[in-house]
């Protein structure tokens, strides 16, 4: 096969003059300079406008591939859990334990000689919850010297009993310092009630999945009480189909007070104390959150008052997320589903777990040991005392070394913590309409209380009242915005807009590429066909 230059030109003039492709005739026809430049001219113009719109058409499909929005259709509420409710008591431990304020008093006062050494060990053991400036260390140093000269001196104890101490201390019993109420039927507290420890001390959750279906099998953690096992429903499945009654976690299936949740703690009056912590309201602090995660009352709270009556309505917020898209990479489209991310401390992903494991992995590289309420292996420690102001200086250092990892800071800092922390592509969260008002819960009018207001008379009451608003509520949707098939459509659409260009073009390229040449030789032994007639270059395809 002769491939000359000449030969070349003649077959691509042959092409250009049949083509489908817009302005490529006008170019080899045209019988003067100045229109081949114009036409010319025209048709690198619109080549450029055509890449440049294909360009965007691909950079839109490879960055924003997922698009949000609101559903076509409301979902009724019993197709959720209802929420998660944990409640913590702000005030943490027993007078039958510890007199905070006396003890801190006495300590400022350098009265030291006043304080046993159960007292000093319980006072100590309150540093993880209570503001660090009571528990200076010069403090310390200065009641050990004392200690040891009444020899009642004894050596800074670990907090691996951490979650015995809080919960042989509680200040809140639940089963006399406590009412509760669902869907309209007084409850055992106990039974309702589950026991767990945050980063706010010992607190109690309603309906929140187990801890141990929550946290892996490498947590070495020491849980409370066991609670309900085997959840039936997931972020990403909802209920399972098979079953309707007595799902775990609890559904409602209408809204209102009627289907509410109603607690009520008392704290005996004695026992308030407002010399832990700056800016904390006495009574209990209330966090709503999703069944499967571990929350985090010290960050994302609500407080209820002493004597105060809170009533909470909810608006469940969920984000569901078609299978189309599971397929692209999470980065992509900015989420991970349930199970694609393994975690090492809890059986399956979410944001909120994740940021709670990333928080951890810190404080581990940053003091060698962990929080008495973060996940741990069996070679990781809880921070003793004399290792609480370490705490304290990753708690601050924290938000900006993650940010300066997160923006890549160009000094190269590193918090050498897995984070990465995603949103869940299938996600539920509740927000919440907020009222409250003082009660008289002892008031005379309260018929109910009538054999037991002597009693109550030493207490004060915290009072939460939790339903849904509404019956039905519009979820958001993250679906695909640009398939592959709607990348071809665009990219198609402009090249038909610029250029005329369209599958039909492509067929033609392969022919006169690969058919035509074939045909040429099989028939005149020259892959331009009969080249010493002028038939050859008519303007009818052979």
């Amino acid at each position: 096969m002769n491939f000359e230059p000449n030969n070349l030109n003649v077959y691509l003039k042959k092409y250009c003059e049949v083509s489908s492709v817009q302005g490529l005739r006008q170019i080899v026809v045209s019988s003067n300079r100045i229109e081949k430049i114009w036409w010319m001219t025209v048709f690198f113009l619109c080549l450029t406008g055509c890449t440049f719109m294909i360009y965007k058409v691909f950079h839109k499909w490879s960055t924003t591939p997922v698009l949000v929005s609101l559903s076509t259709q409301e979902i009724p509420i019993y197709e959720i859990p209802f929420p998660a409710v944990t409640i913590c008591p702000e005030t943490k431990i027993s007078h039958r334990c510890l007199d905070y304020t006396k003890v801190l008093l006495a300590k400022n006062k350098g009265n030291l000689s006043s304080i046993s050494a159960m007292e000093s060990r319980n006072f100590d053991f309150m540093m993880p919850l209570c503001k660090s400036d009571n528990h200076d260390s010069k403090l310390r140093q200065e009641e050990e010297i004392s200690m040891k000269s009444r020899g009642s001196f004894q050596a800074s104890e670990n907090l691996d009993d951490y979650s015995s101490f809080l919960s042989e201390c509680r200040a809140v019993d639940l089963s006399t310092n406590a009412y509760c109420q669902w869907m309209g039927n007084d409850a055992e507290c106990e039974k309702i009630l589950t026991p767990i420890l945050t980063d706010e001390g010992l607190c109690y959750s309603f309906k929140m999945f187990d801890v141990r279906d929550i946290y892996s099998d490498v947590n070495e953690m020491i849980y409370y009480r066991e609670g309900v096992r085997n959840p039936d429903w997931s972020p990403d499945k909802g209920f399972r189909k098979d079953k309707v009654k007595n799902t775990f976690p609890r559904r409602v299936f209408l809204n209102g007070v009627k289907n509410a949740l109603v607690v009520v703690f008392y704290t005996k009056k004695s026992e308030v104390y407002y010399s832990c912590r700056d800016f904390s309201l006495q009574g209990i602090r209330v966090s709503l959150h999703s069944p499967s995660r571990i929350p985090r009352p010290s960050q994302v709270f609500f407080s209820v008052g002493l004597d105060r009556l809170t009533t909470v309505a909810v608006n469940p917020s969920f984000i569901r997320t078609t299978r189309t898209i599971k397929g692209y990479d999470p980065h992509r489209r900015f989420c991970f589903f349930e199970n694609e991310r393994k975690l090492k401390y809890f059986k399956s992903y979410s944001q909120s777990l994740c940021n709670l494991e990333c928080w951890t992995n810190y404080t581990i590289n940053f003091c060698g040991c962990t929080h008495f309420y973060m996940p741990r292996d069996n070679e990781t420690r809880i921070c003793d005392m004399s290792q609480q102001i370490c705490l304290e200086q990753a708690k601050v250092s924290y938000p900006t070394n993650i940010l300066n990892e997160k923006l890549k800071n160009s000094d190269g800092t590193s918090s050498n913590a897995d984070c990465d922390c995603l949103p869940l592509c299938s996600d539920l969260s509740y927000n919440s309409e907020i009222s409250t008002g003082n009660w008289i819960f002892s008031d005379p009018d309260e018929v109910a209380l009538d054999r037991v207001r002597e009693w109550y008379s030493d207490f004060h009451a915290s009072a939460i009242r939790v339903y849904f608003k509404n019956q039905y509520f519009l979820p958001m949707e993250r679906s695909e915005l640009y398939g592959f098939s709607d990348l071809i459509s665009n990219i198609g659409g402009v090249l038909g807009l610029f250029i005329g260009f369209s599958l039909f073009s492509v067929a033609e390229i392969l022919y006169f590429i690969l058919i035509r040449p074939i045909s040429n030789i099989r028939k005149y032994g020259h892959w331009l066909g009969d080249v010493k007639s002028d038939s050859t270059f008519s303007n009818t395809y052979e």
